[in-house]
């Protein structure tokens, strides 16, 4: 049986109402706002502010497309995914962008409380018992959950219920740093060492879940790279990177020069410095899974910034 597997953050999939407009009597100077809105429970699922009050919106049209286009172009068949809002949208965006490719949708609502980001996964093939880890601790901080996210493990099953694969999905702690904070380095520092603590969550509870011989795999938007001092539990616990030299689908059409390796998911550039280029969304192997591998695919963007989202698709086919 051959299964492919891939992870995509699809950036900010929100059920959101796209708002522009001025008041003119704001524009005039005061601060007195001649009309009111009355919102029913509806509008209030649609309108929200993020933790930084700051108005969430929708993704715009172009971009839905966008994505949706480079998901059933890598015609993969367990998409584990980022950056939803909640079950709904992934759904409407299955039913309405992907031609219900995909029967089996799931999202379960996570701690993120500043956008609303939580894990979905997409499957052709039947998903068994799914478990959210989001209120597990870390004995160093015992006081809140360690994800800020989520950690989930799925089963995926055949055709007659049998379970095929384990797949545990996440979305570590973001290296973005507020510029309003008063300690930048101190926030990135922290921010890493939460990373960490995921990472290191994250092996402790797949040890007590698993067994040396089961066949799973860790996937997901990690947020730092696979060699990172953040993510060393990964490799010290024995699973084992998918895509250290993966074949490279589609071309990005730039003047800029791309690095020798082709495994590399996001790239930035910051003011003043070079360009980097980063593996940040990973897949690992457990051991009893790596002689399954057949081959590691990255899902080229067209634009360089961005293509509907500024990752890129990384994806595995398993010979079960």
């Amino acid at each position: 049986m051959v299964l492919t597997v891939g992870t995509f953050n699809l950036n900010n999939l929100f059920d959101r109402w796209n708002f522009a407009g001025a008041v003119e009597a704001l524009a005039a100077g005061t601060s007195s706002v001649p009309a009111t809105y009355t919102f029913d429970t509806e509008d209030r699922r649609r309108l929200q502010l993020d933790g930084r009050g700051k108005l969430l919106v929708s993704k715009p049209a172009a971009d839905t497309g966008r994505i949706a286009e480079r998901l059933l172009a890598a015609d993969v068949d367990v998409w584990v995914v980022q950056e939803v809002e909640n079950v709904d949208v992934l759904r409407e965006f299955n039913r309405e962008h992907l031609n219900g490719a995909y029967q089996h949708v799931m999202v379960i609502d996570g701690n993120d409380s500043t956008r609303f980001i939580d894990i979905g996964i997409l499957s052709r093939r039947p998903i068994g018992g799914v478990t959210s880890y989001q209120r597990v601790f870390h004995p160093d901080v015992p006081t809140r959950p360690i994800f800020s996210r989520d950690l989930v493990e799925a089963e995926i099953l055949d055709a007659k219920g049998r379970r095929i694969l384990t797949v545990f999905g996440t979305h570590l702690k973001s290296k973005f740093v507020d510029f309003t904070v008063e300690d930048p380095i101190a926030a990135a520092a922290e921010a890493q060492l939460l990373r960490q603590r995921q990472a290191e969550t994250i092996t402790r509870i797949i040890a007590n879940r698993t067994s040396s011989r089961q066949r799973y795999l860790l996937c997901g938007d990690m947020n730092d790279t696979p060699d990172s001092s953040a993510l060393v539990a990964y490799a010290q616990s024995g699973l084992v990177n998918a895509l250290t030299a993966p074949t490279e689908v589609g071309a990005v059409k730039t003047k800029v020069e791309l690095p020798a390796s082709p495994a590399w998911t996001s790239t930035f550039k910051a003011s003043g410095q070079p360009r980097t280029f980063d593996l940040i969304d990973q897949i690992w192997l457990s051991p009893a899974l790596v002689p399954r591998l057949t081959g590691a695919f990255i899902g080229r963007r067209k634009k360089l910034a961005r293509d509907g989202t500024d990752h890129d698709p990384a994806w595995i086919t398993l010979d079960l």
